[in-house]
């Protein structure tokens, strides 16, 4: 009798407990990876907030994933300022800076995300620059992107003799702290 009675007190407990189960599903495959990527978005804007805060300018940038290892896109630098004003080695009132690049380490993720390195040129009125940089990507489920970066890129046109370029440094600094939105 005690056994019956310990088995009609322990079945439902037992039947309750299996009721719990979670479902739990693994993305494995690239296929799976890039829907998610997708659903976020190829697209993405971003304003960089160091060159707005250290000078009077502004930086506006335009990137487009390719998948979730690479992609490529265009910063705009607009210099709020009058010639001069950001400092006697920078006196360009735009720079246009088109980049590519790798996303490493945890791209599989998001896509466009993680550590990267990028190959990039600065175009102004009197430097064309390329150059290479290394940042760091994060991005939330919503799709808003938090952005560091930094590089180096040599003027092409430099030359200390020329008066026209002489006024203008033989390297050129990439470097950013962005926030952007993806769609």
């Amino acid at each position: 009798m005690k056994k019956a009675i310990i088995i009609l007190l322990l079945f439902p407990l037992i039947s309750f407990s299996q009721q719990d189960v979670q479902k739990v599903e693994v993305v494995k495959s690239d296929t799976q990876i890039e829907q998610f990527t997708s659903s976020l978005g190829k697209n993405e804007l971003k304003v960089d907030f160091l060159d707005f805060f250290i000078f009077p300018a502004l930086t506006i940038g335009y990137e487009k994933t390719n998948n979730s290892y690479s992609g490529f896109g265009s910063t705009l630098f607009i210099n709020l300022a009058g010639k001069g004003d950001i400092g006697d080695d920078y006196n360009d009132k735009f720079v246009l800076t088109p980049y590519y690049r790798f996303y490493f380490l945890q791209s599989e993720d998001f896509g466009g995300y993680g550590i990267f390195a990028e190959v990039f040129t600065q175009f102004t009125s009197h430097k064309i620059a390329p150059g290479l940089a290394v940042g760091r990507k994060w991005i939330n489920r919503k799709g808003f992107t938090f952005e560091l970066l930094a590089g180096f890129g040599r003027n092409l046109l430099f030359d200390s003799d020329d008066e026209v370029y002489s006024d203008h440094t033989e390297g050129v600094v990439r470097a950013g702290i962005s926030i952007g939105k993806r769609f």
